[in-house]
C-alpha cells in the first residue's frame, strides 16, 4: 500500500499532515516505516510543491492513451506571456479533452506556466533584461584585444578564463571605457595570481 495509491486519506490543513486513523498508520508503517515522517509533519518542500501542483488534480477529463486521438477533436490552447506581461493564446498541436465544447488550457501547461511564472517573479530583481547585453566569449575577447592586451600574455590568459564566466563578462561590459576595462583586467589578473 503506497501513499499515492491509498484511498480514504485526507489532509489536515492545521498540522499540514495526512489525515488517517491510527489503524491505517499502524498497517502502513509496518510495510513502510520510512513514511513515519509524513505522519507528524509536512515534507520540507511543501511550499514548492504547492506552487507546482496548486491547480493540478485528477479528474480523468484529460486522460488519453498514447497515440489515440481524444474525443471532441479540440486542440489545446497554450497561453504564452511576452516580455511585457501580456498573454496571448495560440492553438497547440496536441489535442486533449473529452467531448465537444471542452476547450480548456492543457493541465500540463497550466502547472508548468504557474511554476515558471512563480520562479520568474521571484527572480525578477536579479534577472537581466534583454537591454542588458552580456557579450559572448568571442565578443569579450575581441574587446580585450581592443583594450590593448596581446595574445600570449598572462593577462590574455586570465581574460580567457574570465570569458568562461557570464558574470565576469557582464562586469567587464559594464565599464564605460576601454581604460576602465583594462584596469579591471589588470587588477583581476594580479588578484588571481597572488
Amino acid at each position: 500500500m503506497e501513499l499515492l495509491n491509498a484511498t480514504g486519506l485526507g489532509w489536515d490543513p492545521q498540522t499540514k499532515t495526512m489525515d488517517a486513523d491510527d489503524d491505517w498508520w499502524k498497517i502502513h508503517l509496518e510495510m513502510r516505516p520510512d513514511h513515519a515522517k509524513f505522519r507528524n509533519g509536512p515534507p520540507p518542500n511543501l511550499e514548492q510543491q504547492d506552487v507546482m501542483f496548486r491547480k493540478a488534480h485528477v479528474t480523468g477529463e484529460s486522460a488519453a492513451i498514447a497515440g489515440q486521438e481524444t474525443g471532441g477533436g479540440k486542440e489545446a490552447p497554450i497561453l504564452l506571456e511576452d516580455d511585457r506581461g501580456t498573454s496571448s493564446k495560440i492553438t497547440g498541436k496536441h489535442k486533449f479533452g473529452a467531448g465537444e465544447g471542452n476547450e480548456k488550457e492543457s493541465p500540463f501547461f497550466t502547472v508548468y506556466n504557474n511554476a515558471l511564472n512563480t520562479l520568474v517573479s521571484r527572480n525578477e530583481g536579479s534577472s537581466s533584461t534583454k537591454a542588458d547585453k552580456v557579450p559572448t566569449m568571442k565578443e569579450f575577447l575581441a574587446t580585450v584585444r581592443e583594450c590593448g592586451v596581446s595574445e600570449g600574455t598572462g593577462i590574455m590568459f586570465t581574460a580567457s578564463k574570465l570569458a568562461m564566466n557570464r558574470d565576469s563578462r557582464e562586469v567587464f561590459a559594464a565599464f564605460a571605457t576601454n581604460e576602465g576595462r583594462l584596469d579591471w583586467l589588470q587588477r583581476t589578473h594580479a588578484e588571481m595570481n597572488k
